[in-house]
Formats: structure tokens, C-alpha cells, sequence
């Protein structure tokens, strides 16, 4: 059964309700109109003033007679919803109420159900006098209706004059437009509902049964917002809820993509090229050690966070790493008032009864097409709202086997037919999909915690590096993500890159240093890291040692900010020696500048 239906307003509840207690006159009247019963008597006022003034014969009737009577009250009742529904079907539908197809459809209903009660009606009445039976019926349908009008009109505007003179003071139009009530209902379920990210699927299921009239004012609504028009789109259906992600799968399946010959460029020199690039055309100077930390950092996380002072051109490096490789990255601006999902995946609106797009969701939702290209999306000032909060569901969802990358907008009701890359409200993150957050060090930001921390790739821009001249000319490359996935690949698979059992050991006795001395240990999620991220950086032209070096001073040192016991300044300086005697005095660069920065401060 599909939930994709219409419902009942107000005003044919109302048309319901009246009915049924007009049938409720019709069956008392029969006791009027029958003259064998023994609650009204033959001598009876109610008698003398239908029967003997209306001059209608007087008969007596049994069980027969009255299922006949009970039975058009029953059948009558079914075909008065059936015939509402259907309107109301119509309505949606067709945007008319009486076309060829759906009177057909009235007329059948009304022939169906007439011969169900004519045939059971019969079928009652065999060996009894089928003529006094309908003779019964008729005259207790005109009694009743004359009940129902004598009596239903005073309370009809009995009810009427309370109602206005509760509101007097307020204007009325005689037409305010069909189905207002449907407005006012969304109106207020708005107001308590409004941003909120995964609604059930009630919610939607309203959408895809409300009315034309309420269509013509979302849409209007929806242009305020800045949203394309779709006024021609049937209200439901997935071209009205998600108009974003609907016009993407138009524009990309007209695509024709651009055959474009790949470089053939092996890590190290796509390192090398990209600095001089950044220095020649952008006029951004970076070291080589930073590339190699950026790129193999790549390849351990899909999350990369860049830190330090503002203006070391860490927002260009992100942005300049696409136009690099031949692709056009994405640039968000996080806001101070992100406090959740919403704010970078949109939500259902329940009042104009379509999902909020977001550049951001669009952006991931295009790229379910362009899978072979590298996509980079870019949040500037990242802990300007804390990223934990806002970026949870991503958190989560990218420490999964990449098949399992499943992030749900939201709940759909069953058999609603989305675009068509969400499949039942699920968009599944693209695989050649990098996140890479600028943060800045100020009384203006949040101090980035632990959990993001262990799962991104964190790169420190704490000095302004020296520009330096280049003279050829250097021009973007062209790179696909099969074609840099498979670097990475090769440079993990390559054994000379890799730690040796002995390398291993060594950085095992310095780990096992710190997690005896400050109480530090590390989990699987950075071992794994390291077992990717080192291999790289050596084939992006770096030296293990480096890059152990990169890595121990972003995920272990951090942790010891802000560490103030009396035996931490001892154990920094034995941190040092040991470092000294285990990889020598000239290895591990950042880790010393930052070991002298904490007993600085100690």
C-alpha cells in the first residue's frame, strides 16, 4: 500500500459529521414511519403530524424493512467518504474535480455501491412484500430529512452566531480559498518543527497530499527564500521537495564529459611541481615538507585540517590544490550559529513542504556523478562553531569501509520516489570526497577537541616562509582520482617505503615512553594512520623520519598543551634525550621546536 495519498480537511470532516447525524434522523424516523413498533404509538403526535398530515399510508413492516433503511444508511455513509476521497484524489492529481476520467469514476462507485444495497435489500425480502419495504424506506427518508432540517437549522445558526460574536473584533471573508485550514495546520506545526533535520516520514507524507492551494502560496514562499520557481511542479513529488538535487541529475545526465589526457606525474614530482606553482602563479611560498604533510595526509584521512596564524595562506593552499590538478573546489564559510547538522545538509521545512538545500549537500550530491573527480570541499574558519557539533555525522560515518559511507537526510515515506542518487532519503558521501578545514588561533574560535583531532590530518602554518624566484613557467596538471588513488596505493605497496621491523621498534620504545610519563597512549586509528601516511610522504620525496616527526608532534605533543603538574617539565627534558638518542640530534625538527615551546611555558 503506498503512503503517497491525499487526506480529508476540516471541511469534509464537517460534511462527514453532518451526514452521520442525518442518518441518525433517518433511522429514528422509521420508528415514526413504522407502524408496528412499541416505542411511538399509532396515537402518537409524532404520528398525527407526518403520517395523517402528509396523508401517507400507514404500514407495518418487520426485520426486512428495516435493513433495508439500515443498510442505505451504511451504504450512503461509504459512498459519501469514497466520493470525498476521490474529489480529494482528483485534486491532487488532476488540479480538477470533475474531469471525463473522475466522474467516471464517481458514477461507478455510486452504481457499485447502489447495487450492493438494492441486491442485499432484495435478497432480504425474499418471501416478504418487497414493495411495503421500499414503501417504508421512503417514507422515512422524507420524514427524516424534514427532522434534520426542522431541528439541524436552528443549531446551524445557533452555532453561527456564538462563532461570530466570539470574533467580532476580527476580519471575515466569506472565501478565504479552499482548503485554508490545510495552511493554518502547516503554520502552526511550522513554528515547533521548523529546522529540524530527520522529520518522520508524517511530515513528508502531508507534503505529498496537500492541495493545489496550498501550492500556489509555497511556491511563493519558496521564491522569497531565493529558491527556483516551481510553480508548474506537482506539490509532493520529488522535483517540488528536493527542486536542488533534481536539477543536478537533469544537468549531469545531458553531461558530456571532457576527455582530458592525464599527467603522468609520480608523487614527488606532483609535490614539486604544485610549489612552484603556488609561488609562480599565486605568489604563495610553502616549504616542501608542508606539501609532502598535505598530500600524504591525503591519503591517511579524508578530513584535513589546517592550522596556525591568519594569513599564511592556508585557505589558498586548499583552494589552489584543485585549479592545480585541473578541478574546482568548493569554499563554505562555517558561521559562528552552526550548532548542528542543518547547517551544512539543509532540513525538511514543514511549512513549505521541501528540503532546504544546501550548497553544501548539493555539492556532495553532484559528485555522486563526477566520481573520478577529485573533489575538494573547503571550511573556512572550521572551529568558529564547534566542528563536533555541526560535523558529527561525518565524523562517524567516515571512520566506515568507504561501501558504508551512508548518510541519511532524511526519512522518506514509503514509495516516494527521490532523486536519483538518494536513494530512500540516503546520499552516499563520495569516495573521492576530501574535507579540509582552515582553523585559526584566536579568542574568536573553539579549541578543537580530541575526537577531531584523532581523526583528521592536522598541518601547523606557525611561520611565514621566505618567497623565492622560479623562471619557468608552470601550468595546473590534470589528475583523476582512480589515477591519484592508485599512487597512493603503490606507495603504500611499496616495501622500501615502509617501516622495518627494526624502525617500528624504535618508535615503539618512544611511545611506550610517553604513555608511561604522561599517561598518553596510542589508539588503532593513529597506528593505521602512520601506516599509511609515512610510505607516502617517502614517495612524495620525504624521509621516514620526517614524517614520523609530522606525525608525533601533531597527535601526541598537542595532547600535553595545557599540562601543568610539576613532573611534566621533567619528563619534556627527558622526552628530549631520548629523542636525541634514539634518532640522533639533527632527526625530529618540529617535534624539538615544539618540545621547547612546553618547557617554555613551564
Amino acid at each position: 500500500m503506498t503512503n503517497r495519498k491525499t487526506h480529508f480537511t476540516r471541511k469534509n470532516f464537517i460534511f462527514i459529521a453532518l451526514l452521520f447525524f442525518y442518518l441518525l434522523f433517518l433511522l429514528a424516523s422509521g420508528f415514526i414511519a413504522d407502524g408496528n413498533n412499541s416505542i411511538i404509538k399509532p396515537n402518537s403526535p409524532l404520528k398525527g403530524l407526518f403520517i395523517s398530515s402528509l396523508h401517507l399510508p400507514e404500514v407495518s413492516v418487520g426485520m426486512s424493512g428495516w435493513l433495508v433503511l439500515g443498510l442505505f444508511a451504511v451504504y450512503f455513509f461509504f459512498f459519501a467518504c469514497a466520493f470525498l476521497y476521490e474529489m480529494r484524489l482528483a485534486k491532487f492529481y488532476e488540479k480538477k474535480i470533475f474531469t471525463t476520467k473522475w466522474s467516471l469514476i464517481y458514477t461507478g462507485t455510486f452504481v457499485l455501491l447502489s447495487v450492493l444495497w438494492v441486491g442485499l435489500s432484495l435478497l432480504a425480502n425474499i418471501g416478504k412484500n418487497v414493495a411495503e419495504s421500499f414503501l417504508f424506506f421512503g417514507e422515512s427518508l422524507l420524514i427524516g430529512t424534514i427532522l434534520f432540517l426542522v431541528l439541524g437549522l436552528p443549531i446551524f445558526f445557533l452555532v453561527m452566531l456564538i462563532v461570530n460574536v466570539r470574533n467580532v473584533d476580527k476580519p471575515f471573508r466569506f472565501n478565504k480559498g479552499e482548503d485554508t485550514e490545510d495552511i493554518d495546520d502547516v503554520k502552526k506545526e511550522s513554528e515547533s518543527t521548523e529546522g529540524n533535520a530527520t522529520p518522520s516520514s508524517d511530515s513528508l507524507v502531508s507534503a505529498l497530499g496537500t492541495n493545489s492551494s496550498l501550492q500556489a502560496l509555497t511556491a511563493g514562499l519558496s521564491g522569497a527564500e531565493g529558491e527556483e520557481s516551481t510553480k508548474d511542479v506537482p506539490l509532493g513529488s520529488k522535483e517540488y521537495v528536493f527542486p536542488g538535487l533534481c536539477s543536478i541529475d537533469e544537468e549531469e545526465e545531458s553531461r558530456v564529459a571532457k576527455i582530458v589526457e592525464e599527467t603522468n606525474y609520480d608523487l614527488s614530482r606532483i609535490v614539486e611541481t604544485f610549489r612552484l606553482y603556488l609561488a609562480k602563479n599565486e605568489g604563495l611560498y610553502f616549504s616542501l615538507d608542508t606539501l609532502r604533510a598535505f598530500l600524504s595526509g591525503m591519503a591517511a584521512s579524508r578530513l584535513i585540517i589546517l592550522e596556525g596564524l591568519s594569513g599564511t595562506g592556508k585557505s589558498s593552499l586548499a583552494r589552489y590544490f584543485s585549479e592545480f590538478l585541473g578541478e574546482e573546489s568548493f569554499f563554505e564559510a562555517v558561521q559562528a550559529s552552526w550548532r548542528d547538522r542543518t547547517s551544512i545538509l539543509g532540513f525538511y521545512n514543514d511549512f513549505s513542504k521541501r528540503y532546504s538545500e544546501t550548497d553544501f549537500l548539493k555539492r556532495l550530491y553532484r559528485m555522486t556523478y563526477r566520481t573520478n573527480d577529485i573533489n575538494i570541499m573547503v571550511l573556512d574558519e572550521v572551529n568558529i562553531s564547534r566542528v563536533e557539533y555541526y560535523f558529527a555525522d561525518f565524523l562517524s560515518i567516515l571512520e566506515y569501509p568507504i561501501d558504508k559511507w551512508n548518510l541519511r537526510i532524511l526519512q522518506v515515506p514509503y514509495d516516494f520516489e527521490g532523486p536519483n542518487h538518494l536513494e530512500d532519503g540516503v546520499l552516499k558521501i563520495p569516495e573521492n570526497t576530501w574535507f579540509i578545514g582552515t582553523a585559526n588561533k584566536d579568542d574568536s574560535t573553539y579549541t578543537i577537541t580530541d575526537k577531531v583531532y584523532d581523526r583528521a590530518i592536522t598541518i601547523a602554518f606557525d611561520d611565514r616562509n621566505e618567497p623565492f624566484e622560479v623562471k619557468e613557467d608552470v601550468a595546473p596538471i590534470h589528475l583523476s582520482y582512480s589515477h591519484l588513488n592508485d599512487l597512493f596505493a603503490n606507495a603504500i605497496a611499496e616495501e622500501k617505503n615502509r617501516l622495518s621491523k627494526a624502525e617500528l621498534m624504535t618508535f615503539e620504545r618512544l611511545t611506550s615512553f610517553i604513555s608511561e610519563t604522561f599517561d598518553i597512549t596510542f589508539g588503532n586509528r593513529v597506528l593505521n594512520q602512520i601506516e599509511i601516511l609515512v610510505p607516502v610522504y617517502v614517495a612524495c620525496g620525504g624521509k621516514k623520519t620526517d614524517a614520523l616527526d609530522f606525525l608525533f608532534a601533531r597527535k601526541v605533543l598537542y595532547k600535553l598543551e595545557g599540562r601543568y603538574e610539576d613532573y611534566v617539565k621533567q619528563g619534556l627534558q627527558d622526552l628530549e634525550s631520548l629523542l636525541d638518542t634514539l634518532y640522533g640530534k639533527d632527526c625530529f625538527p618540529l617535534t624539538h621546536h615544539a618540545l621547547r615551546k612546553l618547557i617554555k611555558r613551564l
